[in-house]
């Protein structure tokens, strides 16, 4: 992530898009229900507690693409409640990284479910989560897959709702997994994070301090990448290019042919890594 300042605080004007976490509220016989705080986007709620961004508008009576203010307190549908109502397998997501969203092993998940393969999981498959806590807690670098950054990767991934196998493109053009690298601009980690970056991820995505850590630099990384996303409609190239270039770059001049180029190597890793 190139040295950004100045783009990356103007893009804070747009943060009245960015959707805000919620909390699991409500006794275990009562409509779950979440009361809604900083630190997240709607899809990220979805992934996290097993259901969809249209299920959790519908049910809500919402438009996904506006406004939600803290304080606001979402249903859920009843079966979409993390791990007592098992987990619905998106695309892109890996058996690694649920097993650390959920606090149990790729193991487990095999046995409990009798999946024939621990290195394939078919997206739209609902997973039994057994012996694993009620609901998803954000993992440290170590407890993620056992600390392999791959893991790390997966769960944060799972956890924004973004294509963890563009996460694991992204961060291994821009540091090959490496964690403890900074670039002459100051951008650091496996994410490559510049500082101007994680103010505003910290300052206006989450709404809280996010350590430094090889896990922090990875949830910093996927949270602006998802943000980015969702300014450009999903358009990955689009949200690659601002990535590398800037939001505000690529919106006054389009691509420039150094971007393209960087656009086209990490969407030709994607099947790759």
């Amino acid at each position: 992530m190139p040295n950004r300042t100045g783009r990356l605080r103007r893009a804070g004007a747009l943060a009245g898009l960015v959707l805000l976490v919620a909390t699991l509220a409500g006794g275990a016989h009562a409509q779950p229900s979440y009361t809604v705080r900083w630190g997240d986007t709607l899809t990220a709620i979805a992934a996290r507690y097993g259901t969809t961004v249209p299920a959790l508008a519908s049910l809500n009576g919402i438009d996904p693409t506006n406004i939600l203010l803290s304080g606001t307190t979402l249903s859920l549908p009843a079966d979409g409640g993390g791990a007592a109502g098992g987990h619905l397998v998106r695309r892109g997501e890996t058996l690694s990284g649920i097993a650390a969203r959920y606090g149990t092993t790729v193991s487990a998940l095999v046995r409990a479910n009798g999946l024939a393969s621990p290195h394939l999981v078919v997206a739209g498959t609902r997973l039994s989560i057994s012996g694993s806590s009620a609901t998803a807690a954000p993992p440290s670098a170590e407890t993620a897959a056992a600390g392999s950054i791959a893991g790390v990767i997966d769960y944060w991934s799972g956890y924004y709702g973004v294509d963890s196998r563009l996460v694991r493109a992204l961060a291994w053009m821009e540091s090959g997994y490496q964690a403890d690298i900074t670039s002459h601009a100051g951008a650091w980690g496996v994410m490559q994070v510049t500082p101007s970056a994680w103010a505003f991820v910290e300052d206006v995505l989450v709404g809280a301090s996010i350590p430094r850590t090889a896990d922090g630099n990875v949830r910093v990384g996927v949270a602006y990448l998802a943000h980015l996303l969702a300014q450009v409609g999903g358009d990955e190239r689009l949200a690659l290019g601002a990535y590398y270039q800037g939001l505000a770059g690529v919106r006054a001049r389009g691509l420039l042919p150094e971007t393209r180029r960087y656009v086209a190597d990490v969407l030709a890793l994607k099947s790759r890594v």
